[in-house]
């Protein structure tokens, strides 16, 4: 079965759609050899479009090639199925397969900038209705697609995140963990960096712990809201972008990871850190309690005094062993979801 690909996200700094569409497309293309990756010219991920073979078509970029030129291509191929790994795709092509990663621009369009979510909410509906089939990233955001949009449980199904390549050749056991309280995610509303920074400077840790924060500003998502003051605080540091190795390094040391995100799809960081025997504090919210129950401490993201007692209590949450994680391990990884992708437009295609 040849499947067409489409590699937009390789122009594209690496968030978590980013890493899920690298990382499924590194397991399709194990799986499918003959699918084809195509991308607009503008990669800045040189090393993975040549392990992926892509194929650069069209001069135009952005937005602009997904709905005209991809389209145009595909057409000439007789129009084959594409799959779509990072939320956007063509709109007038019909034989489309897309993971729509979570419906944040629908929830809260006040966290990204107005163009963004308007843009979102007149392209992924129609892309949703259109495609032949529909992934996502948890059952969480399987029952909003359901709900939202009215589609039918059966068009949806869940293809979980998973551990990158990269991290699993980097794995490492006793590796001495230090007094690092580690949060990675972009600087944006909906990560709640705010709270959390209140929430460490009111805990009895302030002074023993490092608080990193990991994470640029991306320009479709409004201010994160940290104020100059915390920029200066001796026991807060910022990184606006780490290499891969130097962030793996940082999850391998840190002893806490913390994510009290407001909304997810499904939280990339929580499975990292667990894997890198990080104990974790995460928000209280329904899909961290569907992919992490058992694993994490939870606690309220809006409460201060909910996240000060979860910093202050960190002695008493757990870590594991890679034994231990085996079962989220053998749920949630890229070649599960691409086996999910290929049986699904194997599936639609007879």
């Amino acid at each position: 079965m040849k499947i067409f690909v489409n590699a937009r996200f390789l122009t594209q700094p690496v968030s978590g759609v980013q890493r899920y569409g690298i990382e499924c497309s590194r397991q399709i293309k194990k799986l499918c050899p003959e699918a084809v990756f195509l991308a607009p010219k503008g990669i800045i991920h040189h090393d993975i479009a040549k392990e992926l073979n892509v194929k650069i078509i069209g001069s135009r970029s952005g937005h602009l090639w997904e709905q005209v030129s991809l389209p145009l291509y595909l057409a000439g191929q007789k129009y084959p199925p594409l799959v779509c790994l990072a939320n956007t795709g063509p709109v007038f092509y019909s034989n489309t397969y897309i993971t729509i990663h979570d419906l944040a621009f629908y929830h809260h369009p006040e966290w990204n900038s107005r163009k963004f979510s308007a843009w979102y909410n007149i392209l992924i509906p129609r892309l949703a209705y259109r495609s032949r089939h529909v992934f996502t990233v948890s059952n969480t955001i399987k029952e909003e697609l359901v709900k939202c949009y009215n589609l039918s449980p059966a068009k949806i199904s869940v293809t979980y995140n998973g551990i990158s390549r990269s991290m699993m050749e980097a794995s490492k056991s006793g590796v001495p963990k230090e007094k690092i309280i580690l949060s990675v995610g972009t600087l944006s509303k909906r990560k709640n960096h705010p709270n959390l920074v209140s929430g460490f400077l009111d805990s009895r840790y302030y002074k023993e712990y490092c608080l990193v924060l990991v994470g640029d500003k991306n320009k479709v998502f409004r201010d994160g809201g940290i104020d100059e003051g915390t920029l200066q605080h001796a026991n807060i540091k910022i990184f606006p972008t780490l290499t891969e190795p130097v962030l793996i390094a940082m999850y391998q040391k840190a002893e806490i990871l913390v994510s009290l995100s407001l909304y997810e799809g499904f939280g990339i960081p929580i499975l990292e850190g667990l894997f890198n025997g990080c104990k974790v504090i995460c928000s209280d919210i329904p899909v961290y309690r569907e992919l992490f129950s058992g694993y994490v401490a939870f606690c309220n993201p809006l409460d201060l005094d909910s996240i000060t007692a979860a910093i202050n209590d960190l002695q008493h949450i757990p870590s594991f062993t890679p034994t231990q994680l085996l079962p989220l391990l053998e749920k949630y990884n890229y070649t599960s979801a691409a086996q999910v992708i290929l049986r699904a437009i194997d599936k639609c295609s007879k």
